[in-house]
């Protein structure tokens, strides 16, 4: 229960950073996304059915104030999540550099999806947005990949095996 708050509060917490904090630091109309980072490097650390959980969660808050798509955000930070998941699996998770890059590229996949549903929907937004964007959360996913993973290592983060 207590890792299920933790991970809770985390995301709030976030949250309200993105929307409060984020946007103060934007540059050519992109800032970082520190929920969708959180996610992501969570996801990595965490099993699929974890990674599955709070890219929906994640999705279904940035999508609070994501009016021109509601459900875009959930759909593609679920998807996002669950690649992140796999890699995890595939991959030394003590050494930074390869979720790092991960989570730089699946930024950029996440902008590329977003951007691609909303053209569909002929909703049009800036293209250029989403490069300045994934270095954004390259920058971020540092020193976020760090924390998630010291967080992981605590013992009411880890799951206990029931037979």
């Amino acid at each position: 229960m207590k890792r299920i708050l933790t991970v809770v509060f985390l995301c709030l917490l976030f949250l309200i950073l993105d929307n409060t904090l984020m946007p103060l630091i934007k540059i050519k109309g992109a800032y970082p996304s520190l929920i969708f980072t959180f996610a992501l490097c969570y996801s990595i650390v965490s099993s699929p059915k974890d990674a599955v959980i709070i890219g929906v969660f994640t999705g279904a808050l940035q999508d609070v104030y994501f009016l021109n798509g509601v459900g875009i955000n959930m759909l593609s930070n679920m998807l996002m999540c669950v690649v992140a998941a796999k890699i995890g699996k595939n991959i030394f998770i003590e050494r930074s550099f390869l979720p790092v890059v991960s989570s730089f590229i699946l930024s950029l996949v996440k902008g590329l999806m977003i951007f691609s549903i909303l053209f569909l929907i002929k909703q049009y937004t800036y293209a250029e947005a989403i490069l300045y964007h994934g270095i954004y959360n390259l920058i971020v996913s540092i020193f976020m990949y760090r924390f998630t993973y010291k967080l992981s290592q605590k013992e009411y983060m880890k799951k206990e095996w029931r037979f």
